[in-house]
């Protein structure tokens, strides 16, 4: 009943603007509370939403929210989790190393209906390391980019040869149909990044 009792309360406070003041001086002004949640509350004003949590606010305002720290507490460790999980699944499906030498089916791995920009590069490669962070930047910012990374690890590889690799890094941009609409040779970010603008107007 306690947890009925809460969630009551917390519907009766959403309706009324309130003015709150957190314990170093910040003010929120005729701002009403949209939710109220175990760590905090949410407030809305003409300016926005923002959250204020219930440690930056004076006793009498955690006591009206029948503020809980162990409860706050718990809540926000899986917060935290449930967030870093989704970070990773959502990498998990942006970013992949399809192949580390070995031949490679391209068509089994474009990510059709998205931009797929395939990166071939090698640990051993300097301008590679250069050029990685910002194509993986890249995949996991945009929604509508796939990252496939192809590690040839030497010249002579099955990868390396298939796709007559003779500088690296070597980026191929194909458009969300699959067809390939630019390669990039070397550490040319801006030009990647001009074929993948292309890649999603064309396909």
């Amino acid at each position: 009943m306690k947890v009925v009792g809460f969630f009551l309360l917390c519907f009766a406070t959403v309706a009324l603007a309130d003015d709150f003041k957190t314990i170093r001086g910040k003010e929120y002004k005729n701002v009403t509370v949209s939710r109220v949640e175990p760590d905090g509350i949410v407030l809305k004003s003409k300016s926005g939403i923002s959250k204020v949590y219930f440690v930056e606010l004076p006793k009498e305002v955690q006591e009206r929210f029948h503020y809980n720290a162990a409860i706050a507490s718990a809540y926000s460790a899986q917060q935290a989790v449930n967030q870093a999980t989704m970070s990773v699944a959502r990498r998990s499906q942006s970013i992949e190393v399809i192949s580390h030498g070995a031949q490679v089916d391209i068509n089994q791995h474009l990510a059709f209906g998205s931009v797929t920009v395939v990166d071939f590069y090698a640990d051993w490669c300097g301008p590679c390391r250069q050029l990685s962070p910002s194509l993986e930047q890249l995949a996991s910012s945009d929604p509508e980019v796939a990252l496939r990374k192809i590690d040839i690890v030497n010249w002579k590889t099955a990868v390396a040869q298939q796709f007559n690799i003779h500088s690296i890094p070597q980026v191929n941009i194909y458009d969300r149909s699959g067809r390939l609409v630019g390669t990039v040779v070397g550490v040319d970010f801006e030009k990647v990044k001009n074929y993948v603008a292309q890649a999603k107007s064309s396909g």
